[in-house]
């Protein structure tokens, strides 16, 4: 409702996330992060400041994701990642740096992945793959250099064994950690298709 500031900021939705304390976070696409509060039914809005770098690093989310530390996690297109902090209600934003080979290496997250060691797994449109380590803040990159099908990662799901199944714009990979190796799937296959849709 454009006349209430405490409706729902936007209609376009990419991602609802219910986090460890049953609070609702909604991200939209084009007006940043909404809190929703299951008592009053109001939402409180997070958005970017170009003026703040603590705040929401782009409007445009992806995906919400909380770790095992109960840190809340926001994915964008076009803003990189960003870890919120509640306490203060900023935001730590992390980006591609051309520079800085240990940053992400795009600004586009789809999805949010953690592993049992408490690292961050990034599909990313254009980058592939990020190991994102939350301890030092540092990113390693799989791409297609590396035998991923496409630099296009939607979706992430991990098996009993560990292996990482990645939803791509050219199939479904099979990340092998022990080995670190892609082992891929396309038509060929049995695939219905070989090109997947975001958080699918």
């Amino acid at each position: 409702d454009p006349d209430n500031t405490k409706s729902l900021a936007l209609n376009e939705i990419r991602s609802i996330y219910e986090d460890k304390s049953g609070t609702i976070w909604v991200g939209t696409y084009g007006k940043g992060l909404d809190k929703f509060n299951k008592e009053t039914e109001t939402f409180t809005h997070f958005v970017n400041d170009p003026n703040n770098n603590q705040s929401l690093s782009n409007n445009f989310i992806r995906t919400i994701y909380e770790d095992r530390s109960r840190n809340l996690w926001i994915g964008t297109e076009g803003g990189g990642l960003n870890k919120f902090d509640r306490a203060t209600n900023t935001f730590q934003n992390f980006k591609a740096e051309l520079n800085d080979s240990s940053s992400l290496n795009s600004d586009y997250i789809f999805t949010i992945h953690e592993s049992p060691e408490g690292i961050l797994w990034l599909g990313t449109w254009g980058g592939g793959l990020n190991r994102f380590n939350i301890k030092n803040n540092k990113a390693e990159h799989f791409t297609t250099e590396d035998g991923l099908p496409s630099n296009a990662v939607y979706g992430i799901l991990e098996d009993e064994k560990g292996n990482l199944w990645l939803s791509t714009n050219n199939g479904i990979s099979k990340f092998d950690l022990r080995q670190n190796e892609f082992h891929n799937y396309d038509k060929s296959d049995g695939l219905p298709g070989n090109e997947f849709y975001p958080r699918s």
